[in-house]
């Protein structure tokens, strides 16, 4: 497994998706679930407002993901 660099600033959906290699849909999901608990929504807060996902949050998933021996 990659170390992935650190970012300072939270993320969009589709930088999550791709640091994690997963479709931008199932982040969405995943945030909406409660995986990324500081997950927030940017603008008004909206039904479509876009989400924001600190890179703690991201951290913290890959660091709780089983590993796998390949």
């Amino acid at each position: 497994m990659t170390k992935l660099q650190p970012i300072e600033r939270d993320l969009k959906v589709s930088g999550v998706a791709e640091a994690l290699g997963m479709h931008p849909e199932t982040i969405c999901t995943m945030a909406r679930s409660g995986n990324f608990p500081n997950a927030y929504k940017t603008g008004r807060g909206a039904h479509s407002s876009p989400i924001r996902i600190p890179w703690s949050d991201v951290e913290d998933y890959r660091r709780k993901q089983p590993r796998v021996n390949r």
